[in-house]
């Protein structure tokens, strides 16, 4: 009876040690792997069906962008954002206008210029990986492409299997609202990060972001 105790006990470590070893090699295969996809950020949108459709719907209304985002020659970091989260947005907004006696609106509606302002803070002219900003402990800030809206990013990494800092590495990224501090700000993080596309680089925001973070009902609230 000891005996069969000690054998299940060897069984027991060799299997943790193997599940550990299986956790950190996907780690540090995370790490080195880098992802490509062979087409712009637009041709990744438009090939993920189910995935991205509202936005794709929004940049139909914004063709400019649409443009920016399918044009090879040009080197450009986009945070995209999934249906859910436009789902949630658009559901915040028509409850708050539903209460207040006022029809419901959807991104079809929404005002050109307010969605187009909106819709620029998720893009910067400049490349903004994982390697370019894990090294500055408090984040940096980067200016939105057209309009120059101050955004922020932070680099963090996940608690994993009990290893602090082995686990998923994710980009807080915040919307500063033009204040220093960190109070007024809103923030979501990445699900993915560092996908390369031949005009840049792709980020996914989390399925619980509210596209605009939140100024849906700023805009759109009582008119």
């Amino acid at each position: 009876m000891k005996g069969m105790k000690i054998l299940i006990s060897l069984i027991s470590s060799v299997l943790l040690i193997t599940s550990c070893e299986k956790s950190d090699d996907h780690y540090y295969d995370y790490q080195k792997t880098n992802i490509t996809y062979d087409g712009t950020v637009y041709d990744y949108l438009i090939h993920q069906p189910g995935v991205y459709d509202s936005l794709v719907l929004m940049l139909e209304r914004l063709p400019a962008l649409k443009s920016k985002l399918n044009n090879p020659q040009n080197d450009v970091t986009f945070f995209a954002v999934n249906n859910r989260s436009f789902e949630l947005a658009i559901s915040n907004l028509n409850r708050t206008r539903r209460s207040a006696g006022l029809s419901p609106l959807y991104i079809e509606d929404l005002n050109l210029n307010v969605l187009d302002t909106l819709a620029y803070r998720y893009i910067f002219d400049q490349r903004i990986d994982i390697d370019g900003i894990k090294n500055y402990k408090d984040g940096q800030t980067f200016a939105s492409s057209k309009y120059d809206y101050t955004m922020h990013t932070q680099y963090r990494v996940l608690t994993s299997s009990g290893i602090v800092g082995g686990g998923e590495q994710q980009i807080v990224f915040s919307d500063v609202n033009e204040s220093i501090y960190k109070r007024y700000w809103q923030s979501t993080n990445t699900k993915s990060v560092d996908l390369q596309v031949t005009n840049g680089i792709f980020h996914t925001l989390s399925s619980q972001h509210d596209f605009g973070f939140g100024k849906l009902n700023k805009y759109f609230s009582t008119n």
